[in-house]
């Protein structure tokens, strides 16, 4: 009569030599407890004193060696390193302005060949938003053809000339776009100034560009108005701009010299302080001949690179210091918190079985902890049986530990019943009763386990499980009725006749969450969606009293499925306790 289900098998709590171990320690034959053969242990307190000590001592006699003994040739060699990645960092920058302005015109000019369209005002207002800030797009017209119909033609920059309307210089880029038209973009002093900004990588420089050596495109720290432009000069002459000081930069004076190494530069005075500017003179693209160029003071840039020497030393020898010491540390250290880490993890999962017993460790306060680490696993262990592992799994992992966690949603219940149990139990020994429960238990916990379904409770020989919660589950129907479908395949599978399985499942909007009192609490679902899903469970052995499995489902339920899901309707049906009948499909 005990359908032929094996049941759960429970794990062993010890294995192998710590299960040895356990033995010998209750039979009296093993070492005490603390007397192990590992007599030398050493508090961590003691253990990490001594070590970062030692490594204070250590790090601090070399400094004091370094900055007694330090070459002051490496302090060229950073400002050589710094340098070029600030300038070139800075071209960087430049460049790819044109690339992308280049890019932006051109993409303009495809578009009008692959439409055939010709550009008007209202395009040029749209097109003209996607220009930096300031600059400004012009059409006229194509005196010649630079090459066949539909094909793009080369852009044109022109240098810096005035233009009416314009305050300042202004830079254009002109490109015929093969229909008679040309567009011309102009980019003022403004727009290059502002791209001068974004180059600034510290508060203390100041970015400078220049056209050629004495021509002034943007000089930090300058307004606007120092840059007004005339037909005879659209850009100022450098040494015109008083209010910086980089105007005396190429001047001959006392103090002031150029510097040596891989980057070019030059150091001189103004302002009653000296300052030092660095700069690269650009090779390549519509920038061709500008000088690139970033201004310090003097003071703040050496003072950088004395600290920058010093930090670099310090972290070398700090670092070598550091690893050797830090690998024996973490021999000592790392290997017993890494065990212990990793059985802590499996435990806050749940996994006691699969928690391994933590060796003895040299470390008091180590060896302690592995003690009673190892002690509690198997109390834990036995807990674990009479709590819903799997939702506790699910709230931990949600951060949804705290008490009185309650809400409202819509979520799909499921509840199980097994027909005629009482008259069954009444031919069957405790034994046979018991293990006939567990084994249709593990059948449906395994079932709604795989489709994610969380098993709320067992009420005598039925389950009452939900999908929707504790995380959410926007296709929880779905996942229940394929939970049911598959629980009823493998109810058929079982070779018992007189076990008969119904099944209730019903959607709608309940109240989940933290119920009970403070000592006690139950993550549960509360609602009218509960009471149905029972109802429906009760109606299955009215509908077909004979089958092994019926299950019946709510029209709210299957209006959540996918379309094209099959299913068979028993049309409208008065559950008790309702007063509106309900719609009612069979899907097992």
């Amino acid at each position: 009569m005990t359908p032929e289900i094996p049941p759960k098998q429970e794990p062993v709590t010890g294995s192998g030599r710590n299960a040895g171990v356990e033995e010998r320690d209750k039979q009296g034959d093993g070492p005490p407890a603390r007397k192990g053969h590992l007599r030398v242990r050493l508090p961590v307190g003691v253990a990490l004193g001594l070590v970062f000590s030692l490594l204070l001592v250590l790090i601090c006699g070399i400094i004091i060696t370094y900055m007694a003994a330090a070459d002051r040739r490496i302090a060229g060699r950073l400002l050589d390193e710094q340098g070029l990645a600030v300038l070139n960092g800075n071209e960087a920058v430049l460049q790819g302005f044109f690339a992308q302005q280049e890019l932006l015109l051109r993409s303009f000019a495809a578009h009008v060949a692959v439409t055939g369209n010709r550009l008007d005002d209202t395009d040029l207002e749209v097109y003209g938003k996607l220009l930096p800030e300031g600059a400004r797009l012009d059409l006229g017209r194509a005196m010649t053809a630079d090459g066949p119909a539909g094909q793009v033609s080369r852009l044109r920059w022109l240098e810096f000339r005035h233009l009416d309307g314009f305050r300042t210089g202004v830079m254009s880029a002109d490109l015929d776009l093969g229909n008679g038209q040309v567009l011309s973009a102009h980019y003022p002093q403004p727009v290059f100034a502002a791209l001068a900004k974004t180059m600034e990588w510290e508060g203390r420089q100041q970015v400078f560009l220049l056209a050629g050596r004495d021509r002034a495109i943007v000089v930090g720290g300058l307004p606007e108005s120092a840059f007004a432009a005339s037909a005879d000069a659209p850009l100022p002459a450098l040494g015109s701009l008083t209010g910086s000081p980089l105007h005396l930069i190429w001047k001959d004076q006392d103090r002031a010299f150029d510097m040596s190494g891989g980057v070019s530069g030059r150091v001189f005075p103004g302002s009653q302080r000296m300052f030092t500017a660095i700069f690269t003179e650009v090779q390549s693209g519509p920038a061709a001949g500008w000088t690139l160029g970033t201004l310090y003071q003097a003071a703040d840039f050496g003072a950088a690179l004395d600290q920058t020497q010093i930090v670099l030393y310090a972290a070398l020898v700090a670092l070598v210091v550091g690893a050797v010491l830090s690998f024996i540390v973490g021999r000592l250290l790392g290997r017993p918190l890494s065990r212990l880490a990793h059985a802590a993890a499996q435990m806050r999962t749940l996994e006691f079985a699969a928690s391994e017993r933590l060796p003895r460790s040299l470390l008091v306060e180590l060896d302690d902890v592995n003690q009673a680490f190892n002690g509690s696993i198997g109390a834990l262990n036995a807990f674990a049986k009479y709590v819903p592992r799997q939702l506790v799994s699910r709230l931990v992992e949600e951060g949804m530990t705290s008490t009185r966690n309650i809400e409202i949603k819509e979520m799909t219940i499921v509840f199980t019943d097994l027909a005629g149990f009482t008259d069954l139990a009444s031919h069957m020994s405790a034994e046979e009763t018991a293990s006939y429960l567990n084994g249709y238990f593990e059948t449906v916990s395994e079932a709604i386990s795989e489709r994610h379904g969380t098993i709320d409770k067992f009420l005598g020989d039925g389950v009452m499980a939900f999908w929707g919660a504790p995380s959410d589950q926007p296709d929880h129907a779905a996942l229940a009725i394929a939970a049911v479908r598959a629980l009823a395949e493998r109810i058929e599978q079982i070779p018992a006749e007189t076990m008969r399985v119904r099944i209730g499942v019903h959607t709608g909007k309940v109240v989940v969450g933290d119920i009970g009192s403070a000592a006690r609490m139950n993550y549960t679902v509360i609602g009218d969606a509960v009471n149905v899903a029972a109802r429906l469970q009760e109606h299955g052995k009215t509908v077909d009293p004979k089958a092994k499995v019926i299950a019946l489902a709510s029209a709210e339920t299957m209006r959540h499925l996918p379309e094209g899901a099959h299913a068979t309707s028993l049309g409208t049906v008065q559950l008790r306790g309702r007063e509106e009948p309900l719609s009612v499909f069979r899907i097992a």
